[in-house]
């Protein structure tokens, strides 16, 4: 019985979990009224596909939500070589469904969105935007996390896919 508690408080002290979070990020576009955002289907997978891309109104809160809307009927994404031509709907409130249409997007794309409109009436003109995957780590250590109530796992990197891959070897 000592035998198998000792082993079991072992396996809890050394034992630590790591959480991969990917995503596509817009790494040449900066607007302090909307923020763009591309979600994957499964954002622990690396290849995972994009799902969709989603522009929000930094006004928005949890009680208070600012609509938007593309005012272009579709969106072109390039990737690698090949051109996607993507519908949008006007009912989809900023969100580019992708993955829904049928298009696979495992690697770094242009999207060519055009202009949106906030709920005050502004338009912004969004130019193409280059999208690259980025990887978010995290390692979670039941004994630390314990210990230190208040905090929440380790940051461990948070950048490009490729430059983590690097850092690795």
């Amino acid at each position: 019985m000592k035998k198998i508690f000792i082993s079991l408080v072992s396996l809890l002290v050394f034992t630590s979990c790591v959480l991969h979070v990917y995503r596509f990020t817009s790494i040449n576009y900066n607007n302090d009224k909307i923020s763009i955002k591309a979600n994957l289907v499964d954002e622990q997978k690396e290849n995972s596909p994009l799902n969709y891309i989603y522009i929000y109104d930094k006004k928005s809160n949890a009680t208070n939500h600012h609509e938007i809307k593309i005012l272009s009927s579709t969106i072109k994404i390039v990737c690698k070589d090949k051109e996607y031509i993507i519908k949008n709907s006007s009912d989809d409130d900023g969100n580019i469904y992708v993955y829904k249409q049928g298009v696979v997007i495992t690697d770094d794309f242009k999207a060519y969105i055009g202009k949106v409109q906030l709920d005050d009436g502004t338009i912004i003109d969004i130019p193409p935007l280059s999208f690259k995957k980025t990887v978010y780590v995290e390692r979670y250590s039941v004994i630390s996390d314990t210990i230190n109530a208040g905090g929440s796992g380790k940051e461990i990197f948070s950048g490009t896919v490729e430059n983590y891959k690097k850092q690795k070897k």
